[in-house]
């Protein structure tokens, strides 16, 4: 049929049914209106009497100095009026009469910690009344001031004080734009410039007028905008002091007002968005303001409370302003505190807490009145509404005190809710409890929960339908309510503006940077060798910059035997996007560079650099040249079917990806000697990830939860968005790493300062950067790290060895015995001559290195001789190791420090060990509790033939290696099944590691002992671990030990946990397989929808939201398979019969009401 004739055919029958749907509607009403019983004319209409429509008895006013008891509200019903207590004499409460204790009132300390080691500063504040932060913001290099906060939690200066108060400064690490690389060679090479991490704005309060909402930030900044717009930044006055910021924001149906640190009031508008300073006629301060419509007050430092109006709102002035119209104070001592207006009504909140209100449209000199309250009972805040004010008093409680009277309502909370703070706009108010729950209310209900409970909130704001709420836990979140008053799933709104880089130069010379991704790229060109300046230019949070970077042209290199030469490495993206440019990488203190940002490939998403399946370890030495390849895994989301009938509830399924397939490149066993045991690792993606015990927080994950399956280490606060992590290393309960940015990071138990963050005790569940001890303001910078017991040791680019934390025996070689918080350097004997080291590794209490020239240095507990140099005395400085002198010269290439013993790989691949060997950990065929100070080989069994060890790992009381043909050898002791030999005996000599039978022939590229279990990653990439497993520490989903290796679960395939169309969530969401889901679909208005789906990796970690898919709701009136001027004629149809039922019900209606009006 031609689509022509198919409308015509429609087309009658649309308008029929349009007909019929406005007389239906017209029926409707008519049918629940009230018939007329009189000539035709209806009754007029009576208004209706309300609990709140005459005036209530005023309670006393409580005294400030009295303790205020619970509220006990005996009104429970929404809208039941406050009814007086009991007096013994049985006459009623008096009026209450104006305070006469305001300037004798107690006064509160209110102490400003900048928590940065700084003096606190205190301030006295007269109870009732409120703070004023310090006029200007306290510095502290290198972070940003996020505000004051109390508990934790943003502190609001509206807000009385009723108690001493300490309230901390809250601090963000500020990041900068960097370069990647930092240095270069001299003949040039293509750089990376890019920008700092978006840091959101800490905000402590909101307010919304209409669409609008207003924000005001810890550090005094304003923010404005409408719903789906990034917020804009209000600049400061014209004129305004250094320091100046923002105290209080208030927002208005065409003004917005500031309060200033200087106590001024300032005023913007659409028209003139720099805000102006409020013309007040003197140098008047104040403390706090409010806004509803076009009314703004303001309360002065002597409590009085000063009015002002738009000048246009009865006239038609061109350049509007806001105009004092007067000036109210309170009768006796009484001061003003905060002040709200409705259309018709104002209400003022004195330092004793208590309310005041007067109607502001009646004619002549009316006077505030007391609001009627319980006594003891403190108001804190106060919302205006349309039509009355929403109260909150110290207890929790919140009131509704209606127009025309000054008796209060009970809003009557759920059971055990207590409000923390309230908003209103119009006729809706918001209120947010102290559990951080968000509810909804209107004047007559109850109020509804407003959020889905998955995280806390601070306060929130309705504004065009729409919540806008603070998160405890990170910034904004908006989401919609439904017909129902049901939250939609929270969305973070975008709230900071992306930098932009303009220009770019080197020591003048123009660059020509070119936009990839987030970040920027340039061609340096050739330079002489030294410093250089980099300076770019942009924009950034609305504000032009200007910054100089610092780069590094490279010196040629010295090459030696020891040192080698440069080796190139090269990358592959497989099918991405432009490879990243080769990089040259000196050896031994060189290290690839991650490139930045990782490549992009459409379809598909990245796993990381690999070398064939082996995921790359940038934490090594580069000695040859290689080329580094992507791997991409499918990232497809499907929907089928993808489109639907408006009304829902039809089913639909969702498929994800396959998935991703990250591995780790690195694993660290924990170096417990104890009953303990953890596992680190670091994954081709860039994360840390940890698993087992966390008692200290050793995990990273800013939990104390044991985990028996990978969890991602948080990246440091401050850190930008590209940081990865490089290496990490598990000691007794404390956890190392080196970043991305070069830094070195310690988390977990600092009981003996081994977290080097210059204190000793506590601990820390997230990495903290360790500090510089020639500069505490920065970070100590490394190639290596490694945990010992209860110390921790670095390797910087030069050789040198930093270490920090228990010293009782020396083992941080500094030439004393003293704990240190901070890192010192290793100090090695004066004939020594410059020693410059390679590696370094910690044990229990002792430390063992090696330099460039292959000598194995060790300090520290040597009662089992565990420092090699052939005697049991401990050295508080390294001392060189003692090999047998039928051995010639020995020149190490690797070396690890276990519990008691020590472990060393020779240039030949011979393996040499020396230490304690109760347990046969030495595997030289015999075990015993005497001390073995003298190295001696590691023996082989004879059938195995001569094994060349590439690396060793030594353990609590057992060792591991591997061949250079990938067999992985255990010995020593194996009560937990560390040995992965089948059996919990012990081996006085290397035994060949068994894998499971149905695992085929296993080829292990790397292996990690910890105290009582081992660790393995094999050449396919999969990760492996054997032994103790009381604590989660294998990674396997359980926590019985293991005789054999066992898989880690490291499963990144997606797990679905909820779908939401648009904003309205899906129900009945039902697995089919182990990925794919079905739902049905929620009711929606026709039209393409985003499909939003929430789902975490495996089960674990944070919930991600992928929005690739989109559905669409197809009209009623064209469902699929059928005819569209059918259904259309079906509907008629319908409609018709519907519409004669309510003609007849109004009939019969009227006839009955005629019937009962004849006989009155």
């Amino acid at each position: 049929m031609h689509l022509g004739t198919r409308l015509r055919r429609v087309l009658p029958a649309t308008i029929l049914l349009l007909g019929l749907l406005a007389g239906l509607g017209a029926a409707s009403a008519q049918a629940d209106a009230p018939p007329s019983i009189e000539g035709g004319r209806r009754t007029p209409h009576t208004a209706e009497h309300t609990p709140g429509s005459a005036a209530g008895t005023p309670l006393p006013s409580p005294s400030p100095l009295e303790t205020a008891p619970p509220l006990n509200p005996q009104a429970s019903n929404p809208g039941t009026p406050l009814t007086p207590k009991d007096t013994t004499n049985g006459a009623d409460p008096s009026p209450a009469k104006p305070s006469d204790k305001t300037d004798e009132q107690a006064a509160h300390t209110v102490r400003f910690d900048p928590a940065d080691g700084s003096k606190p500063t205190q301030a006295s504040v007269k109870t009732g009344t409120l703070a004023t932060p310090p006029q200007e913001n306290p510095q502290r290099p290198g972070f940003r001031f996020d505000g004051w906060t109390l508990d934790g939690r943003p502190y609001d200066f509206r807000t009385p004080v009723l108690k001493d108060t300490t309230l901390k400064a809250q601090w963000s690490r500020i990041t900068d734009w960097t370069l990647s690389p930092e240095h270069g060679p001299a003949t040039g090479t293509r750089l990376t410039i890019s920008p700092p991490d978006k840091q959101e704005p800490y905000y402590t309060s909101i307010q919304a007028a209409g669409d609008q909402i207003v924000g005001l930030t810890g550090d005094g900044r304003i923010h404005t905008w409408t719903q789906d717009h990034t917020p804009v930044q209000v600049p400061s006055p014209t004129q305004a002091s250094d320091g100046f910021h923002y105290l209080q924001a208030a927002a208005g149906d065409q003004w917005q007002a500031a309060l200033g640190s200087d106590q001024h009031i300032y005023t913007w508008d659409s028209q003139q968005s720099t805000p102006t300073i409020l013309d007040t006629g003197q140098d008047t301060r104040f403390t706090s303001i409010s806004l509803n419509g076009d009314r703004l007050l303001a309360v002065d430092r002597k409590g009085q409370v000063h009015a002002f109006q738009d000048s246009q709102k009865d006239s038609r002035d061109p350049n509007p302003k806001l105009l004092e119209q007067a000036t109210t104070i309170l009768p006796g001592k009484a001061q003003a505190v905060t002040a709200a207006a409705s259309a018709s009504r104002t209400l003022i909140v004195d330092s004793d807490g208590q309310a005041w209100t007067w109607e502001t449209s009646s004619p002549g000199d009316v006077k505030p009145e007391p609001v009627r309250q319980d006594p003891g009972t403190r108001t804190v805040q106060a919302q205006a509404l349309n039509q009355g004010f929403l109260l909150l008093d110290a207890d929790g409680q919140a009131w509704y005190l209606a127009d025309c009277t000054t008796n209060p309502t009970v809003v009557s909370p759920p059971e055990g809710m207590k409000a923390s703070r309230i908003t209103a706009d119009k006729n809706q108010a918001i209120i947010t409890d102290w559990e951080g729950h968000v509810w909804a209310w209107k004047p007559g209900e109850t109020p509804m929960r407003a959020d889905n409970g998955n995280q806390p909130y601070t306060q929130a704001v309705l504004a065009d339908g729409r919540i806008t709420a603070i998160s405890r836990q990170d910034g904004l979140h908006q989401w919609s309510l439904d017909g129902q008053g049901r939250p939609g799933q929270p969305a973070r709104p975008d709230t900071t503006t992306t930098p932009t880089l303009e220009t770019a130069s080197m020591d003048g010379q123009p660059l020509t940077p070119d936009k990839s991704n987030d970040a920027w790229q340039t061609d340096i060109p050739a330079h002489t060798p030294g410093p250089a300046t980099i300076t770019i230019t942009g924009s950034q949070d609305g504000q032009p910059f200007t910054r100089s970077l610092n780069y590094t042209v490279d010196q040629p290199l010295t090459r030696d035997i020891r040192q080698g030469s440069t080796h190139t490495v090269s990358f592959d993206t497989n099918g991405g996007s432009q490879a990243p440019q080769p990089q040259q990488v000196p050896y031994p203190y060189g290290r690839v560079q991650r490139p930045i940002p990782d490549p992009v490939r459409e379809g598909h998403q990245f796993d990381g650099w690999f070398i064939s399946d082996i995921a790359y370890d940038f934490s090594k030495p580069v000695t040859d040249n290689l080329t580094l390849t992507a791997k991409w895994t499918p990232s497809t989301w499907t929907i089928n079917p993808d489109k639907g009938s408006q009304f829902g509830n039809e089913t639909t399924t969702i498929t994800p990806p396959p998935g991703q397939g990250i591995k780790f490149n690195q694993i660290s066993g924990s170096r417990d000697f104890g009953d303990r045991g953890f596992t680190l690792a670091v994954g081709s993606d860039g994360n840390a990830y940890a698993w087992g015990r966390n008692n200290y927080g050793q995990l990273g994950d800013g939990t104390l939860t044991q985990r028996n399956k990978p969890v991602i280490v948080k990246k440091p606060a401050g850190a930008s968005a590209d940081f990865t992590y490089v290496q990490v290393s598990a000691g007794d309960e404390q956890s190392l790493a080196v970043g991305s940015d070069g830094y070195v990071y310690a988390w977990g138990n600092n009981e003996s300062g081994q977290l080097g963050n210059g204190s000793s005790g506590g601990y820390s569940t997230v990495p903290l950067r360790v500090i510089d001890p020639n500069d505490p303001r920065s970070g100590l910078t490394a190639v290596q790290v490694s945990a010992g017991y209860y110390h921790s040791l670095a390797l910087d680019a030069r050789g040198n060895i930093w270490a920090w934390g228990f010293n009782q025996f020396g083992e941080l070689g500094n030439g004393n015995n003293i704990n240190s918080a901070i890192p010192t350097l290793a100090q090695y004997p004066r004939d020594a001559g410059t020693v410059t080291a390679i590696q370094v590794s910690g044990g229990f209490h002792h430390t063992a290195a090696i330099d460039t020239k292959g000598n194995t240095w060790s300090w520290g507990w040597n009662w089992f001789g565990q420092l090699g140099n052939g005697n049991n005395i401990d050295s508080a400085i390294p001392v060189p190791v003692q090999y047998p002198r039928d051995a010639g010269t020995v020149t190490a290439i690797q070396v690890s420090a276990g519990a008691d013993h020590s472990l060393i790989i020779d240039t030949k691949g011979n393996t040499w060990a020396w230490g304690w060997n109760q347990l046969g950990e030495l595997g030289n065929g015999s075990s015993s509790a005497d001390a073995n100070p003298v190295p001696g080989m590691v023996k082989y069994p004879e059938n195995a033939g001569t094994v060349t060890a590439i690396q060793v790992s030594a353990g609590g009381y057992h060792s591991l290696a591997i061949d250079k043909n990938g067999n992985a050898w255990a010995w020593g002791g194996n009560d937990s099944g560390e040995l992965g030999i089948g059996t919990t005996s012990k081996s006085e000599i290397p035994a060949l590691v068994q894998y499971p039978k149905n695992a085929g022939a296993v080829t292990t590229v790397q292996v990690s002992a910890g105290g009582y279990h081992s660790l393995g990653i094999d050449k396919e990439g999969k990760t492996w671990a054997w032994g103790y497993n009381q604590f989660g520490q294998l990674g396997n989903g359980t926590i019985s030990n293991s005789s054999i290796p066992t898989p880690v679960a490291f499963n990144l395939s997606p797990v679905i946990s909820s779908v939401t169309f648009d904003t309205s969530p899906a129900t009945n969401l039902n697995y089919i397989n182990d990925s794919s889901v079905t739902v049905l679909t929620p009711e929606h208005l026709p039209g393409p929808v985003t499909v939003s789906v929430g789902y975490t990796l495996g089960c674990e970690g944070s919930t991600l939201i992928n929005k690739s898919l989109t559905y669409t709701y197809l009209p009623a009136g064209v469902l699929p398979r059928a005819g569209g001027e059918g259904i259309l004629l079906a509907f008629a149809t319908g409609m018709t019969g519907m519409g004669g039922v309510l003609a007849s019900r109004r009939h019969r209606r009227e006839a009955h009401q005629l019937l009962h009006a004849s006989h009155e």
